[in-house]
């Protein structure tokens, strides 16, 4: 028994100090919050109108897209009419600008002819030949309906978007055109950026642009038809089953402006006509004026869900899902302010919290010591433990998620000292209510461990209960105390059964206490 006790003991003491080393010696430590680090704060205003629901949707989609990209526990608020933007540890302010910029507005437009975005006395400043190196009429064969779009439920082959470009040998009337078994998609730079320069509009049709797609090749659209927020926010998603594609969900009041458009290019109407021979209109997924998706209708009307399939890769769905699942943006919005946030105060700040929380550990020590004597001794290697194991998963959870350890997080690991202590206080309470009734102390702590972990893991249980219900429902900084909280918690538990556990049992068990129960605190024979 003693072996098994002495085991555990060991084990969890070597294991929570090896972790504290390597985490200590990779400089693998917690991430610091804005108020604790500084970094830079942005304020985002809307570039019209916006409703109070309008701006916690926007603050909502990017609070995600930061968290995404790996920017540790970004706090997004709304603050009046504007969104603030806080990112700790950035230290640059245009990193930051390049980091919110996030909010554009997916547009949904019929690809129309060249001829269309040009007139016959255009300006000789700029070479049209460069600009638009296909002729007219004829969309690049690497640039036009880069995917195919069905419905969700289809099981049949492509049959609602599908490539734009046939082998021109193979050209037929558009009415009897197959569905290709499978398509192309462009060969996609991810590094590729919009154009800063404003897109040329040309007399023609109304509200014809001339827009780069993502790889810089030119395709004329027409007017804005529809945006994003026809889709279901979120509900774009990745699909594999003949190669990889991107199901999204129409809204019940989005169906009609996507069926509208979906039935002009699948009848090439004048307003999305075919672009070449043999080829069905085509709809442009537009963000930021450049074209991530320029898929070819293969069917008039569609019903709760779309399909785009195509010769995609994994990561090149991966970015027209995140298109998708981006536009549902209501408004635009673009920064307004920039500033640094200095880590000084939080400095401050951080100094007199721990302050606090180490002279108040000291008081509770201090009581605990002349309490219960002798047993106050496992207390404090059960909370130099418990510590070291905050440390590493504090550690951790910054390395694998986003979230930092802010003000809110040490002041949940203060509130979790109490906690821990707790679990000491049944226990030893217990033990000395069974010295009272005669047992010795080697039978008293096995009995008074058993009749009170119950007591402990549900009070404990409790209390990470109540700590994942705040992360589900809080944001921002009450997510980082609900965070730190729990895992504290939960921390308390693992000493309190493999560290405090063995440690008691063993000192009852020992010379040193057998006949020393004065030595707890209380007036009883041994």
């Amino acid at each position: 028994m003693n072996r098994r006790l002495w085991t555990s003991l060991i084990s969890v003491v070597v294991i929570v100090v090896v972790a504290l080393v390597a985490n200590i010696a990779t400089g693998n430590t917690p991430i610091l919050g804005l108020d604790l680090q500084g970094g830079v704060s942005v304020i985002l205003a809307p570039t019209e109108p916006a409703s109070g629901d309008d701006l916690i949707v926007i603050r909502d989609l990017i609070r995600s897209e930061l968290e995404s990209r790996g920017i540790a526990e970004p706090d997004v608020r709304v603050q009046g009419d504007v969104i603030v933007v806080d990112l700790p540890g950035v230290k640059d302010q245009q990193e930051a600008l390049d980091a919110v910029d996030v909010s554009g507005v997916v547009e949904l437009r019929p690809v129309i002819n060249f001829a269309e975005c040009q007139t016959p006395d255009f300006s000789p400043a700029t070479d049209l030949e460069d600009l638009l190196s296909p002729p007219q009429g004829v969309v690049p064969s690497d640039v036009p309906a880069d995917s195919s779009t069905v419905p969700v439920d289809s099981t049949a082959e492509p049959a609602g978007f599908r490539s734009a470009a046939p082998d021109p040998a193979d050209s037929v009337p558009a009415d009897s055109v197959p569905a290709p078994s499978d398509t192309i998609a462009p060969e996609v730079d991810p590094t590729a950026v919009p154009l800063d320069e404003t897109p040329p509009v040309f007399p023609g049709t109304p509200g014809a642009e001339l827009l780069p797609t993502r790889d810089g090749q030119p395709l004329c659209v027409g007017p804005t038809q529809g945006t994003g927020e026809i889709f279901v926010r979120g509900s774009a998603e990745l699909t594999g089953d003949s190669g990889w594609g991107v199901a999204v969900s129409l809204r019940s009041d989005g169906q009609g402006t996507w069926n509208n458009l979906a039935n002009q290019c699948y009848n090439t109407t004048p307003t999305c006509p075919s672009t070449q021979p043999g080829v069905r209109g085509q709809i442009a997924i537009v963000l930021d004026s450049v074209i991530m998706s320029a898929p070819q209708v293969n069917q008039p009307n569609f019903t709760d869900s779309v399909a785009i399939t195509g010769s995609f890769s994994r990561g090149e769905a991966e970015d027209l899902a995140a298109v998708l699942n981006r536009g549902a943006f209501p408004v635009e919005v673009e920064a307004q302010e920039a500033r640094t946030v200095s880590a000084s105060a939080g400095a401050d700040s951080l100094e007199a919290a721990i302050i606090a929380g180490l002279l108040g550990v000291f008081l509770v020590l201090a009581f605990l010591i002349a309490y219960y004597r002798w047993l106050a001794l496992v207390i404090v290697g059960g909370l130099v433990i418990w510590g070291m194991m905050v440390f590493s998963l504090a550690s951790l959870v910054s390395g694998w998620t986003n979230y930092a350890l802010s003000l809110a997080g040490v002041t949940g690991i203060i509130v979790a000292v109490g906690v821990t202590v707790d679990s000491y206080v049944v226990f030893f309470e217990r033990i000395k209510d069974e010295l009272r009734n005669g047992r010795t102390i080697k039978n008293a702590a096995p009995r008074s461990f058993k009749a009170t972990w119950r007591t402990i893991w549900s009070a404990d249980l409790i209390s990470v209960i109540g700590a994942l219900i705040l992360f589900w429902l809080s944001v921002g900084s009450v997510r980082g105390f609900a965070l730190y909280l729990g895992l504290t918690t939960i921390c308390d538990l693992l000493v309190c059964y493999f560290f405090t556990r063995p440690a008691v049992l063993l000192l009852a068990r020992s010379k040193l206490m057998a006949k020393r129960t004065r030595a707890l605190g209380i007036e009883v024979a041994s």
